[in-house]
């Protein structure tokens, strides 16, 4: 007795000291306590406002594995890794319609239709590559367009005049296969905590095939912190976090840029 008394006494000093957060975790916020529509709605209006955020994670496509750490803004402005498979490193940045890439042999003979002789292999891993007006890899490094190609537009931005979310609203865009859009319900599921916050669940299921999930945060602003997809062929796990800080895209050196 003497024993469970003095852990007692050193648990309630602890908790003092640091915030124990133990009823917290055992209640359930009034946000979550909200249906479906509500919880998006109020997420669709946090992400409609972030200006820049840090995407992290992996994900698939046409069953090929990627993983993603790219910081990225609504002026065009963007910084970061892409590496495919095990190892093969990309590296991206970009500033308005300029976009420069750097990466490993193996990156690039992913990314090229046809094998790239040893020489110029050699060449592109230790030079910059500028990239002017190329709309697709402007795409790949834009924060809307990274945005509607996961899906979160759709699941939480709803209609893009109204800014208005929808559990049930048909969607935008072409060959849909991972959103909660059109007819599918979305199910809003248990609290959690991630990261030191508490977020709440939703999830769907397009055509039963495989499920959609994403993680709303219960404190104002109620972003997106992350969204999963268990789709073999597209699917994957991507992490939001870092919104609206600001960053730096550092423009490679003249000397350092081969020109196309």
């Amino acid at each position: 007795m003497r024993r469970i008394k003095h852990a007692v006494v050193a648990l309630s000093v602890a908790c003092a000291a640091t915030g124990c957060s133990v009823y917290d975790d055992l209640t359930t916020s009034d946000f979550a306590k909200q249906d479906g529509d509500a919880i998006v709605a109020a997420a669709s209006e946090a992400m409609l406002d972030v200006q820049s955020m840090r995407i992290t994670g992996q994900a698939r496509t046409n069953g090929n594995q990627f993983f993603l750490d790219l910081r990225l803004d609504r002026d065009d402005n963007c910084i970061g890794t892409v590496r495919f498979g095990g190892s093969s490193n990309i590296d991206i940045r970009r500033v308005g319609d300029r976009v420069w890439l750097k990466g490993e042999s193996g990156a690039y003979n992913r990314l090229s239709s046809t094998p790239l002789p040893r020489y110029l292999l050699d060449r592109l891993s230790t030079t910059w590559v500028l990239f002017e007006d190329d709309k697709d890899l402007r795409k790949a490094c834009d924060l809307e367009s990274f945005l509607e190609s996961f899906e979160v537009v759709d699941l939480v931005a709803g209609d893009a005049d109204t800014g208005k979310g929808t559990s049930s609203g048909k969607g935008r865009g072409k060959d849909r296969t991972d959103d909660l859009s059109g007819e599918v319900p979305t199910v809003v599921g248990d609290e959690s905590s991630e990261d030191g916050q508490k977020v709440v669940q939703l999830s769907g299921s397009p055509g039963g095939q495989h499920d959609e999930l994403a993680w709303v945060r219960s404190e104002a602003p109620h972003h997106v912190v992350r969204i999963e997809s268990t789709s073999m062929q597209d699917g994957g796990t991507i992490a939001f976090s870092e919104f609206d800080e600001e960053f730096e895209v550092e423009v490679p050196k003249g000397k350092d840029v081969m020109r196309r």
